[in-house]
This record gives C-alpha cells, sequence and structure tokens, in this order.
C-alpha cells in the first residue's frame, strides 16, 4: 500500500480516472464499461487509475447491482455530497491520488461533475484538471483548466439539469460509454489537451 502510494506521488504526466457516482457504496472498482471504454481510448495504460471514486484501494471486483438499487445509491450520494462533510471526508484522498501529476483527466459520468464541485478542491489542483462530463447532472461547473459537456439528445435526466452542452450526440443516459461519437470526442479531448 504504502509503496503504490508513493508511486502515485512521485510520477509525473497525466492521470486518468472516472468520477462517477457509486451504484455500489460498498466498491469503487471500475465497470467491465469503464474498464473496456479507456482500453479502446488509446490512453496508456500507464495513466489510468484503475479505481473509481473516491479512489481508496480496492478489490477490483465490479459487483451487479440492479438498475434501481444503483439508481437510488446515485441519487443518495448526490444529496449527501452537497453536505459540509463530504469535502472533509473525501478532499484529502482525492488530492493524494493525484499529486505529482501534470495533469488530472476527469471522466466525470452523470452526477461526477456535482461530486467535482462539491469537492470544494483549491484552485491550484483545478488549474491543472481537465474534466469530461458525459450526461451532466450538476447545479454548476467547476472552475478547471478545461471543461468538454457531453449530452445525449434523449438524456432527460442531464438535460434538466444541462441546458447548453458544449457537445450533443445520439443517446440516452445509459449509453455513452457504448458511443462511437463519445469515444471520437474523449479521444479529441484527450489529445486537445497535449497540444
Amino acid at each position: 500500500m504504502q509503496v503504490i502510494v508513493s508511486k502515485l506521488m512521485t510520477s509525473q504526466g497525466n492521470r486518468v480516472a472516472f468520477l462517477t457516482g457509486q451504484s455500489d457504496p460498498g466498491s469503487n472498482a471500475l465497470s467491465a464499461k469503464q474498464r473496456d471504454f479507456l482500453a479502446r481510448s488509446g490512453v496508456p495504460a500507464s495513466e489510468v487509475l484503475d479505481r473509481n471514486f473516491p479512489y481508496r484501494p480496492c478489490d477490483g471486483l465490479e459487483r451487479n447491482v440492479p438498475l434501481w438499487k444503483a439508481s437510488l445509491n446515485n441519487a443518495f450520494q448526490y444529496l449527501v455530497s452537497r453536505g459540509s462533510a463530504f469535502p472533509s471526508a473525501h478532499r484529502s484522498e482525492v488530492m493524494e491520488v493525484f499529486d505529482g501529476c501534470d495533469r488530472a483527466i476527469l471522466l466525470a459520468g452523470s452526477c461526477g461533475l456535482e461530486l467535482l464541485v462539491n469537492l470544494r478542491l483549491p484552485e491550484k489542483f483545478l488549474a491543472r484538471t481537465h474534466v469530461f462530463a458525459f450526461g451532466p447532472v450538476a447545479r454548476s461547473r467547476p472552475r478547471c483548466a478545461t471543461l468538454w459537456t457531453v449530452q445525449g439528445d434523449r438524456d432527460f435526466i442531464s438535460r434538466w439539469w444541462c441546458r447548453d452542452p458544449d457537445h450533443r450526440t445520439r443517446g440516452h443516459h445509459l449509453d455513452y460509454l457504448d458511443s462511437p461519437e463519445v469515444m471520437g470526442l474523449f479521444q479529441r479531448f484527450y489529445q486537445s489537451i497535449h497540444v
């Protein structure tokens, strides 16, 4: 554990990570869709963080959660994130994982953008944070280095919260990681950060 943390803290370059709500509060393992998306994206494996928010070490095992329960868990986490205890509970572990990186690149799905805003991260950290938000469900936008918002034309959940996305694609709220359009946009986003 100490070796892993030390390695993360001394690395340079990019660290690419998902930041989404937890369908299963007991696990922050990446889903099969998330792992597949990253594998197909062209992002070097050395840059990828192998777990989701809140970025604690995990067993890597994805647990199947029924959609109705996953939706309730995400809604609950969204509401909890608006409280004053949320940033103090998670801010330091988020900053520690990205410490030493030149760029934090976040794939913020659904309420992930709200979680990011509610972490109340320091401006110095946000100045090197680049966010690709798909299906954003958030009351406001973070003041980060780069933010692209992507929304499906049939994503009525996101449309309620985000009226003016940067990019509109075809699809519903759960379609993003399967969409070739979204993959193309993410690849453009990732390349634009390196120009």
